[in-house]
């Protein structure tokens, strides 16, 4: 008969109790975010926002440069 580990069980019940325990408070959720890589999407997709309004700024300052040395 194959048994399976005990102490494998254990570690898998511990870790369970530890998501929910850390669920119940809001550094917990930042915790479970983070473990979860929900944080790290976040900040990618303001990063990429970010990004985008800054290219978007830089264009607009480029066309304006070009349209005053037009001018001239």
């Amino acid at each position: 008969m194959n048994h399976s580990n005990p102490s494998g069980l254990i570690m898998a019940l511990l870790l369970a109790a530890g998501f929910f325990i850390l669920s119940g408070c809001d550094s917990g959720e930042k915790a479970v975010d983070k473990v979860t890589g929900k944080q790290d999407v976040e900040q990618y997709h303001k990063m990429k926002k970010d990004i985008g309004k800054i290219a978007e700024e830089q264009a607009k300052k480029h066309n304006d440069a070009l349209k005053a040395t037009e001018g001239k």
